[in-house]
């Protein structure tokens, strides 16, 4: 019996020395791992509307996670970012859209950090030349396959549709952004 106790015991202590190194650790990571979140953030969004050079947060239309209206060095309204988060075939995919004042897109940042498509298919959406694809594009957008523009990755039809449908139910959540008078 007195064997179980002190082996109880040394279990127990090793146990919450443990914890306590997991939770010290957890406290001296969490801000600088949010200010990295923040910082990608905001790469993202430069990245997705070049043109702009200081953004604003706006309250997010309904299916967006975030809004920016973005301004140029002038002050001027250039257009509006948004980021939207989509299942794709290997879990959530985290997508920033750019678009113009007309509605174009200017570009789209995906990605997340729960981004986990399977390599070599799915996760090629992180790629230039896809991405590249939706510049210029206006909603309705679509795959080629359900009779759009857009080139859908070879063997990851459920990635490449997740993304495209994503992009376009931001344009149009975007759209409906109201951006402010100038004066």
């Amino acid at each position: 019996m007195r064997k179980v106790l002190i082996l109880g015991l040394k279990l127990f202590l090793l146990a919450a020395v443990a914890g306590l190194a997991l939770g010290l650790t957890n406290k001296v990571t969490y801000e600088p791992i949010q200010q990295q979140a923040i910082l990608a953030a905001e790469a993202a969004r430069k990245a997705v509307l070049p043109a702009a050079s200081a953004f604003t947060e706006a309250t997010a239309p309904e299916g967006l996670l975030d809004a920016y209206v973005a301004y140029d060095a002038a002050g001027v309204v250039v257009g509006k970012t948004g980021t939207i988060v989509t299942k794709g075939y290997g879990g959530e995919i985290e997508i920033t859209v750019g678009v113009d004042v007309s509605g174009a897109v200017t570009g789209i940042s995906v990605g997340g950090a729960g981004f986990a498509e399977t390599a070599g298919l799915g996760a090629r959406a992180k790629e230039q030349w896809f991405a590249e694809q939706f510049i210029g594009t206006a909603s309705p957008i679509a795959i080629v396959k359900d009779g759009g523009t857009i080139d859908a990755i070879t063997a990851a039809t459920i990635t490449s549709r997740a993304v495209t449908k994503a992009v376009d139910a931001a344009t149009v959540a975007l759209g409906s952004l109201t951006l402010p008078t100038e004066g």
